[in-house]
């Protein structure tokens, strides 16, 4: 099994390398609400109109249907397979675990650059990532909305496995519930990740005075092209920066660059991340506004919307705050840390200041 291009510590306790999404457990369905399964049974999915039903999610036939002709069919393993009530997960002896969970209710469920699936998957493993850990695990619920087509739901789970596949990491556990009509939006997910920590991927995990605030690559994509769809703005050639953070992580790490801190600036932004760093760091940050990377068609949408970059979500971004040494090609160099007690300062591209804090209000809801 293979994660994150570090070979070593998973064939050094037996696993074989990249065939991480070839282990993995159990799917488990219970209904939310009632149906029948009657007179709807005849093609695979017993769907007469291509939808989800409510008798989808009752823990007879068409639930077993549903598992196996969509989800299995794209996320099965050795896991999932064995359809137990959990899973056994192997681990290497005396490793630290990293272990996390989020849920995610987008809207609308595909955008350009990616889908809540992939949404999903990404947004739980750049969390173990950021963490310094090496993903192993992911389990995965998903809240399905009566009348949800199955062409998308199909869409969206082969979209989780093509993420966990680009990845290596394998799905372990599962399980899907049906609401009625109108009690839902389509689909949630919620996904659980567990990983390794190596001892050399161990951080102190706050800020120190003279540490260097760098980041992975532009911001404020995903929120920016979400807003905009649902604004009814086209957002021309802007795509949702929905992706691993692995790699970029990873070349850090390979880099030598003491790093003391990593946060993926998701919802609240890159102001929030830095806002909160510095207060759990009790340290001042010194943020530049003229070093901040943002792709130039974003800048004509932030105008146009008249939003912030630095308060709008980014799902494949790292923020880390490091000490001496060089920083790998494709990172931004964006302020410094200094002595102080948890206040962020915006140095504008003007030369003027302004004191940075925590999102207040969302605005608007649902961008992940």
């Amino acid at each position: 099994m293979r994660c994150c291009n570090d070979d070593n510590i998973y064939e050094t306790h037996g696993y074989e390398a990249g065939n991480c999404g070839t282990r993995s457990n159990h799917i488990d369905n219970n209904p939310v609400g009632s149906g029948n399964a009657r007179g709807n049974a005849g093609s695979p999915l017993g769907r007469r109109d291509s939808r989800v039903l409510l008798s989808h999610g009752d823990g007879g036939l068409l639930t077993h249907r549903l598992v196996e002709d969509v989800f299995l069919k794209h996320l099965g393993n050795a896991f999932t397979g064995q359809m137990d009530d959990s899973a056994r997960l192997p681990l290497p002896p005396g490793a630290e675990i990293a272990h996390t969970t989020d849920s995610f209710v987008v809207d609308p469920i595909f955008f350009p650059g990616g889908d809540i699936g992939k949404l999903s998957v990404f947004g739980t493993l750049n969390d173990l990532w950021v963490s310094g850990a090496l993903p192993l695990y992911l389990s995965a619920g998903f809240i399905i909305e009566e009348g949800l087509g199955f062409a998308e739901l199909e869409g969206i789970v082969r979209s989780m496995a093509e993420a966990l596949r680009s990845c290596g990491v394998g799905l372990v556990a599962a399980d899907t519930k049906v609401v009625p009509r109108g009690k839902g939006d389509k689909i949630y997910i919620n996904t659980s990740g567990v990983g390794v920590i190596p001892p050399e991927r161990r951080m102190q995990r706050k800020a120190l005075p003279g540490d260097r605030v760098i980041v992975s690559g532009t911001v404020g994509e995903h929120g920016l092209t979400i807003m905009a769809l649902r604004t009814n703005v086209d957002p021309g050639s802007l795509t949702s920066d929905c992706g691993p953070v692995g790699p970029a992580v990873d070349e850090l790490f390979r880099s030598g660059v003491q790093v003391h801190m990593m946060r993926d600036p998701t919802r609240g932004g890159l102001a929030s991340v830095v806002k909160e760093v510095a207060e759990l760091s009790a340290c001042d940050v010194l943020i530049r506004e003229s070093q901040i990377p943002i792709r130039p068609e974003a800048q004509e949408l932030l105008d146009l919307l008249g939003l912030d970059a630095l308060y709008l979500p980014c799902e494949g971004r790292v923020v880390a705050f490091v000490g001496p040494g060089p920083i790998p090609e494709g990172w931004s160099e964006i302020g410094e840390v200094r002595e102080g007690s948890g206040n962020v300062i915006l140095e504008t591209k003007y030369g003027g200041h302004r004191r940075l804090g925590l999102l207040e209000g969302a605005p608007l809801p649902r961008i992940c």
